[in-house]
């Protein structure tokens, strides 16, 4: 799955709320973000290494067909709206964040094997 454009949110969940946080984004933010217009798909990894203070790792990484369309994103109401989600929910006391973004520099597939 390559996209023109990355955005990478890495983020941590604090022990015991997984259940929470899951919810909310496999219950619909997931879904809501990808139909925001530019994006192209997602994918949510479990990372191997925990924070300092043993909370689990997870990134998610959408693929956005331009930086015009993730900059318009970052602007829209849906932003807004999952940032009071995420008060209303309580979910900021169980979540640390980092987000960033880039653009494709390279993209190799592996070679086709001989059957």
């Amino acid at each position: 799955m390559n996209a023109p454009i990355v955005y990478l949110v890495k983020f941590w969940v604090k022990p015991g709320g997984e259940k929470k946080v899951f919810e909310w984004l496999d219950g619909g933010h997931l879904q809501d973000v990808v139909a925001q217009p530019g994006f192209l798909w997602a994918s949510r990894y479990k990372l191997t290494e925990p924070d300092k203070d043993g909370w689990p790792a997870y990134a998610m990484i959408y693929g956005v067909k331009s930086a015009e369309a993730l900059r318009a994103y970052f602007a829209s109401a849906a932003t807004k709206r999952y940032v009071q989600e995420r008060i209303e929910l309580g979910l900021d006391a169980l979540l640390r964040m980092d987000r960033n973004w880039g653009t494709l520099e390279i993209a190799v597939d592996a070679p086709a094997k001989a059957a």
